[in-house]
């Protein structure tokens, strides 16, 4: 069974397009096809397919599937977490991540899952720091701290200096913001942009945010590498695990040929109102 889906509108450097994909009941996609109608993107999708009984487009495409010939069923679990995958890698895309490759914007997707259900920041705020001890292809000992903004956002950062966090607390009091922005961090952003990721996640009962890595310092924002990358996905799945009644845990991930080891420990709970 093959499953037609649709993305956007994806924001271009002028206007916007839509993303027309032809997705398995497995999974598995085709090439995506941009177009701004919904008749000429299942269109293309239709070329070389001869039985169309074996076709199925999503219920928001039923008008444009119902002019060619299609039925609109509801799609699987699997081509929904496709679609969502594709999104996500087409958002990193857009923002110049693309480089850390499709296989971490999936671990990424799964990570951030587990963190946002979990949601750490109803049991600490950003004040308050985190030891994450790193041992493998990258051995260093960071602190730590969850966070939720007012927009919705979420995530979390690691700071390579120890008193960073208290250092972070006084630049933001004197309107430091810009200052406070080069301290040497790595972090994932949990965004509510763009809109056709966020959508594509949340209909696939993934995190209803956009998961971004970053890295900070003296040269300003960049893209963390994929060793960073992976202890980010680690500690992701570590705090995810922690509560008011386990405050230390340890996580690991694959980082090439060896094994990355992450132990997490965090701060007394603080009580909520």
């Amino acid at each position: 069974m093959f499953y037609l889906l649709k993305l956007g509108p994806v924001p271009l450097s002028q206007g916007t397009t839509d993303v027309y994909l032809r997705i398995t009941d497995t999974g598995e996609p085709s090439a995506p096809v941009f177009e701004r109608d919904d008749v000429a993107g299942l269109t293309v999708l239709l070329e070389g397919l001869e039985a169309r009984e074996s076709v199925r487009c999503e219920p928001a495409l039923a008008q444009a599937g119902a002019e060619l010939g299609v039925r609109a069923e509801e799609p699987t679990e699997a081509a929904l977490s496709s679609r969502a995958a594709i999104a996500t890698f087409l958002a990193w895309g857009q923002r110049g991540l693309s480089g850390l490759g499709s296989d971490k914007a999936l671990l990424f997707v799964q990570a951030a899952t587990e963190y946002w259900e979990a949601r750490p920041w109803t049991h600490w705020d950003d004040s308050q720091p985190f030891e994450v001890a790193v041992s493998g292809p990258l051995t260093h000992t960071f602190e730590g701290c969850v966070f939720h903004t007012g927009d919705g956002r979420a995530g979390l950062a690691l700071y390579f200096q120890p008193g960073a966090l208290q250092q972070l607390m006084h630049m933001q009091a004197q309107g430091q913001a810009e200052a406070a922005q080069e301290l040497p961090a790595i972090a994932v952003t949990l965004d509510t942009t763009p809109a056709y990721a966020v959508e594509a996640l949340s209909s696939a009962g993934r995190v209803p945010r956009l998961p971004m890595p970053l890295k900070t310092g003296a040269g300003g924002v960049g893209v963390p590498s994929t060793v960073e990358a992976l202890l980010l996905v680690a500690t992701l799945r570590a705090v995810a695990r922690l509560g008011p009644e386990q405050q230390e845990v340890l996580s690991s991930v694959v980082a090439g040929d060896a094994r990355m080891e992450v132990h997490v420990r965090a701060p007394k709970p603080r009580v909520r109102h």
